[in-house]
């Protein structure tokens, strides 16, 4: 036999957890505390997201400024990023992953919590209670089917707001400390600005060269022209676009990189754990349990 209920104390210890999940059912806050565990989460990550989208759309902003010293070669400044560019590109497709992790997580969660889903759950726990004291004839079979698909209702019903509660749980105590989302995104937001604004800066120290030049051009005679092409090389050279002034840029975006790199890997392990690593080990521990209870009595 699957399971003694026909035993005095099994009986009470059946009643007695009946009442308890039904309770949890509708008196006890755990769908309401589970879902926006999970809406902020999904939020959080669609944020991050759009972050590292961001970062990204600044990184390639600068790696297509040009800068072209007096005709010269042409030298690109922003190429220096382009190890961070290629970390921004992972984490985008992890960042994915984690939005739909969250997303299906939602799913199910309105799909378990549910009305019709919760009155399914009850319905079955008061079958089950009612077939301890009456008998059918030759109904063992049967009844032990129906508790085990008791079982999983059960379990499809509270597996996932517990699971959320208990990844949040452990995301605060154990690892936010050490791998803090919100502090990890405020600094890579500071990282994108500080790009977006040595950009925009290099862009208008050459678009105001280059009005420069045309100016000159304009007024200019062919003998003058030559002269002032030449002292514009010299000038270049020296002060806007010669080897100094590309290694400041250099520096420029190296410093406002500088923890980048630090602050994705943080986010990769902060999401991975919460979404993906702690739901399916949390998940395989509750299957496990669920087989050890379907072997008893067999």
């Amino acid at each position: 036999m699957f399971f003694k209920m026909d035993s005095k104390l099994n009986k009470v210890f059946v009643v007695i957890v009946s009442l308890v999940l039904m309770a949890l059912s509708f008196l006890v806050d755990i769908d309401s505390k589970g879902e926006k565990i999970v809406d902020d989460s999904l939020e959080n990550a669609i944020k991050v997201f759009a972050v590292a989208k961001g970062l990204n759309a600044a990184i390639s902003l600068a790696q297509g400024t040009e800068i072209t010293p007096a005709g010269q070669i042409t030298i690109t400044i922003g190429e220096v990023l382009d190890p961070i560019n290629d970390m921004v590109e992972q984490f985008s497709w992890i960042m994915l992953a984690s939005i739909t992790s969250l997303g299906i997580q939602k799913i199910l969660l309105n799909f378990v919590t549910g009305n019709i889903f919760t009155l399914l759950v009850v319905i079955s726990i008061i079958i089950i209670n009612i077939w301890m004291f009456s008998r059918f004839n030759h109904d063992t079979k049967l009844r032990n089917i129906f508790f085990k698909t008791t079982i999983v209702l059960i379990f499809l019903r509270f597996s996932i707001p517990i699971m959320s509660i208990l990844n949040s749980y452990v995301y605060d105590s154990y690892v936010k400390d050490d791998y803090n989302i919100e502090q990890s995104q405020i600094l890579i937001e500071k990282s994108t600005a500080e790009i977006n604004t040595i950009t925009t800066k290099t862009i208008i120290e050459k678009e105001h060269l280059q009005n420069s030049i045309k100016q000159k051009d304009f007024v200019s005679s062919f003998v003058d022209k030559t002269k002032e092409l030449y002292n514009d090389a010299i000038d270049t050279i020296s002060n806007v676009f010669d080897l100094n002034y590309y290694k400041n840029k250099i520096e420029q975006y190296t410093l406002a990189t500088e923890k980048t790199s630090d602050d994705i890997i943080h986010l990769i392990i902060a999401f991975t754990f919460k979404t993906m690593f702690f739901p399916l080990v949390f998940l395989f521990l509750l299957y496990q349990l669920l087989k050890s209870i379907f072997r008893i009595g067999q």
